[in-house]
């Protein structure tokens, strides 16, 4: 399996946590030591930090979130994954769709799956999965 698809395949289990509002089960997907840089708010620094501002995010009624790994690599051990991402963000006049990108580093646990440990986060202007089109 590619590079691409393996990191796909954890972007798409993660949204089915987000989906259901699981903060722990998102944050599973991170290393205990993982960081999530963002320009909406602080540094996120480790799991338990990082599923708190899931349970955050959840509460701003963020919807019909959408991720496509772009670019992906792995060396069987480390790995990195460029992300567009798509969401609804409710609003006075009704849902926004917003776009970023995030870039990723994942490495293998013990068990063989792969987890996040740094993410950041960047709001774009426009979809960039139509740049890789």
């Amino acid at each position: 399996m590619t590079a691409l698809a393996q990191f796909q395949s954890v972007m798409d289990r993660y949204l089915d946590r987000y989906a259901a509002h699981d903060a722990d089960g998102c944050a599973s997907f991170y290393a205990e030591n993982a960081v999530i840089l963002s320009p909406y708010g602080p540094p996120a620094i480790g799991r338990t930090t990082i599923r708190d501002e899931h349970a955050a995010w959840f509460l701003e009624g963020e919807t019909n979130k959408s991720m496509t790994v772009l670019e992906a690599a792995n060396d069987g051990t480390t790995g990195f994954c460029l992300v567009a991402y798509s969401a609804d963000i409710a609003g006075e006049q009704g849902p926004t769709r917003v776009h970023g990108a995030s870039l990723n580093t994942l490495t293998k646990d013990k068990d063989g799956s792969w987890l996040i440990c740094q993410t950041s986060l960047n709001e774009l202007e426009h979809d960039m999965t139509q740049a890789f089109k």
